[in-house]
């Protein structure tokens, strides 16, 4: 059975978790991704079914995935089954398309003035006041032809409860019986009081349907009982996305509503094949590039037969070609827990489909597990990429040089393209420079094509309509040899001079989370005046920036003693307030070897760091913050590893991480992290017999059966009994 959901992670996460255990493959395939709102629903499934056509002029503003303008038309399947999620009554339309809001930001992040006068008139009656807005704007003039047509012509309106009615009515006639309606998730908010707008959009969407005699389901009356700190990420902070448990809850009721009870599927499953009728089959589904079908066998066999190598691998392919977001890291990662997968093609795969979601550190640790076992052309060039995303520049460049080494002339082309990312192009000509046999006229034109495009990046850096640039840019200014290198820096100076004041002027730039991560990036150059830096440190700090605000203070720390003493002292100072104690530490240290500081004086700051560490580290565990409290401890033992009250803190964090595993394990948590924190109490207590049998257990379960015994038999030595 196939099951598509339309709308958001919320719906499309839950039931990619219950695929295996219900009997239905999840196939989103044909729609364009999220949607939130009635009328981007009744879009999705006319778009889905290949009756209406999206142009390309405002795909950026609706979806995230490669432009596809429209599918191929084809009848309703008459098993088909669809969950719908309305999650929003603000609608976005641009010449009859239904646009997605945050798409549409994100799309917008370049010109955050003009995104401001297009929020500020957003609705049809303020079209002529934006339209003047944006005409006296002068960046207005430097933005695409499409850009200004959306700015200009786009409206925003607030449905009300006749006009949801009327559209679940349409979607009710589209989608037939076969669909259960699912809310949003009613949820308190950081002053500890409901989300107003949610819940009575919530309560208008279920009045609703109650009418339609639609099938619903609220997630709200689930998390009152699952617990608000437990359902949603960042201890309950994150109210837009839903914790793998909390996940496996939502997709269990819906899919009850939807299909039935676990025992009716037992009854409705047809055919009764065997394990290896299953894998055979599934087999032949992959050849065939029916990948739902792979799925639905491989599942079937994984029930039948549990820690079978070949039936997760399959599964992880099945699930990555079937676009599962949510569900490909886990997918490949279970493949990869069995050591008998690890060969170098799929360990290359797992990495492909990590980088696929973003996973970027987990794909570069398969991917550089892959080329150890075999050296491939391929992998090297994945490997590259992954580190250049990374900004591991050093190491991406050494990866390149290997994939160059099997084929110069294609790393060359690979170079030269126009639309390969700047950093992967700046990192393959530094490679291929130290490569033999590259023909020099055309490293040296690809050299020249990737320096002016890094050179227009870097030049138009802060200027009224100007994107923002890519880190890339800067570092294919300071790594790629060419003549004028002084030229060069001042460019990269006078860039970081233009943000800064582009950031002090416009609230805009101050709003943007890409300015604000630039501006700390950015001041880790050399080229860049230590007076700008500082006055970056000083405003990000004032308006809360911690992060981007240490990276400043860090850069002007490093300033030469003890010809710069009070500039380091006082970036010391400052790195403390901001509760970046480890790295004031060093600071004080050094001013201490230089001789810039009294040896006592530092003694008394680099105490008060471990003091602060250790308030810390007792706060985080107070809030069960165990990630941070472990970071809090690595300080103070990086610091001085002799500190008198060592030992205490690193009993309490091990007694905190029994606790979270115990708890992890009653609660049904997501198995990868019951079986992280059974590690994490292994490496304090590697006695501890729960811990222990549960690793052993995880692997038994996987096929790792040398594994499981090497750690039951180091166990029984020292616990005979």
């Amino acid at each position: 059975m196939i099951i598509s959901t339309i709308g958001s992670c919320r719906v499309a996460g839950p039931m990619t978790k219950l695929q295996a255990q219900r009997n239905f493959v999840l196939d989103n395939r044909l729609l364009y991704g999220f949607t939130h709102n009635t009328k981007e629903t009744i879009q999705a499934i006319r778009y889905m079914r290949g009756e209406i056509t999206l142009p390309e002029s405002a795909w950026a503003f609706i979806s995230s995935e490669p432009p596809r303008e429209s599918n191929p038309a084809h009848a309703h399947p008459a098993d088909a089954r669809h969950v719908v999620e309305i999650s929003s009554t603000k609608v976005l339309e641009l010449d009859g398309k239904y646009l997605q809001l945050v798409r549409f930001k994100e799309a917008l992040n370049f010109c955050p003035e003009l995104l401001k006068i297009f929020f500020d008139h957003a609705t049809r009656d303020g079209l002529a006041k934006r339209a003047a807005a944006l005409r006296e704007a002068p960046s207005f003039a430097h933005v695409p032809e499409h850009v200004q047509h959306a700015l200009t012509h786009t409206v925003m309106h607030v449905q009300n409860a006749q006009e949801i009615l009327d559209d679940l009515k349409s979607i009710q006639q589209l989608l037939g019986g076969s669909f259960v309606l699912v809310t949003h998730c009613n949820a308190i908010n950081a002053e500890g009081q409901p989300i107003a707008d949610r819940a009575q959009m919530v309560e208008t969407v279920k009045l609703a349907a109650s009418t339609l005699g639609i099938p619903v389901i609220e997630p709200g009356a689930l998390l009152a009982h699952f617990g608000q700190s437990r359902g949603m990420p960042d201890e309950g902070r994150d109210t837009a996305h839903y914790t793998p448990a909390f996940a496996k809850l939502v997709g269990r009721a819906i899919c009850e509503k939807l299909l039935g009870t676990a025992d009716q599927d037992l009854v409705a499953s047809a055919e009764p094949l065997d394990w290896k009728q299953c894998i055979e089959r599934a087999k032949a589904s992959a050849r065939d590039l029916e990948w739902d079908n792979a799925l639905l066998l491989t599942n079937r066999a994984i029930e039948l037969k549990n820690g079978s190598p070949t039936a997760y691998v399959l599964r992880a392919r099945a699930v990555t070609a079937l676009d599962q977001t949510d569900d490909i890291l886990d997918a490949w990662s279970i493949a990869l827990s069995i050591d008998s997968n690890r060969s170098a093609y799929i360990l290359r795969q797992a990495a492909e489909g990590a980088m696929e979601v973003g996973e970027f550190d987990k794909a570069r640790d398969w991917a550089a597990e892959s080329l150890d076992k075999e050296s491939d052309e391929k992998t090297a060039l994945l490997l590259g990429r992954i580190h250049s995303k990374l900004g591991q520049n050093a190491q991406a460049e050494q990866a390149f040089r290997k994939y160059a080494a099997g084929d110069a002339v294609r790393a060359l082309r690979f170079a030269s393209r126009a639309h390969t990312p700047l950093a992967d192009a700046a990192n393959m000509v530094n490679a291929l420079a130290r490569t033999a046999g590259v023909d020099q006229a055309g490293l040296d034109a690809a050299r020249a094509a990737v320096l002016k495009r890094a050179t227009r990046e870097v030049k138009r850096t802060g200027r009224v309509g100007a994107l923002l640039p890519t880190l890339s840019a800067f570092y294919a200014l300071q790594s790629l040899p060419q003549d004028g290198q002084e030229d060069q820096d001042d460019q990269i100076n006078q860039a970081y001079r233009r943000l800064l004041k582009a950031y002090e002027t416009y609230p805009e730039y101050q709003h943007s989370t890409e300015t604000v991560a630039l501006l700390g990036r950015l001041a880790q150059l050399a080229p860049v005046d230590p007076r700008y830096v500082q006055r970056a440190a000083k405003q990000l700090q004032a308006q809360g920036h911690a992060r981007a605000a240490v990276e400043c203070w860090q850069r002007l720390a490093g300033s030469p003693l003890p010809a710069e003493r009070d500039t380091v002292s006082l970036a010391a100072v400052k790195l403390s307030q901001l509760g970046a104690h480890q790295a004031a530490a060093r600071v004080y240290a050094q001013l201490s070897q230089s001789g810039s500081m009294d040896l006592n004086t530092a003694h008394d700051h680099i105490d008060k760091c471990l003091r602060a560490l250790a308030r810390s580290f007792r706060k985080c565990l107070t809030e069960e913050r165990l990630r941070d409290a472990e970071e809090a401890l690595n300080g103070i033992q990086s610091i001085d590893p002799s500190y008198q009250g060592l030992i205490s803190l690193q009993r309490s964090l091990a007694d905190a991480h029994k606790r979270e595993f115990l708890a992890r394990r009653s609660n049904s948590a997501n198995a990868d992290d019951v079986i992280a924190s059974a590690q994490r109490v292994i490496q304090t207590s590697p006695m501890d017999r729960e811990a222990n049998i549960e690793l052993a257990m995880h692997n038994l379960k996987n096929g790792n059966v040398a594994e499981s015994r090497r750690i039951l038999d180091r166990f029984l030595q020292s616990n005979a009994a």
